[in-house]
């Protein structure tokens, strides 16, 4: 977590939520998915931003210890201006169970220390499977 942080245990697929100085802000999801790792990013680019248009938008694929991950970023037009966010995406399946496992990163456009939260914070992370 970079310095100056905070963060609270989530509830549901919420599984964190941390805020940082300013508007910076992060959650971290895991929901579990029937869909395949193609058709589980496609739902979840679809809905990225729900209502607000997209000012930008990118999507890379991100190879990752055997899973499927993608890195989507963008800006998005909020009632008063930009918002800038991050999301690292991956599909991690197990015997019994497909999870998707989301790290939503946002700030208002502009805010300083967004991009060092959004490469600390979307990097390749450890996978434990109990």
């Amino acid at each position: 977590m970079p310095r100056g942080w905070t963060s609270a245990p989530g509830a549901g697929d919420t599984a964190l939520t941390s805020n940082g100085p300013d508007t910076l802000a992060a959650t971290v999801t895991i929901a579990a998915t029937d869909l395949t790792p193609e058709s589980a990013f496609l739902r979840h680019t679809a809905t990225v931003g729900g209502a607000l248009p997209r000012l930008k938008f990118s999507v890379m694929g991100s190879p990752f210890c055997g899973y499927s991950s993608q890195q989507l970023a963008g800006t998005l037009q909020g009632p008063s201006g930009g918002i800038d966010f991050a999301d690292r995406i991956t599909h991690i399946w197990t015997n019994t169970k497909q999870y998707l496992v989301t790290i939503h990163v946002q700030a208002n456009s502009g805010t300083p220390g967004f991009k060092e939260a959004r490469s600390a914070l979307t990097q390749d992370f450890a996978v434990v499977i109990p």
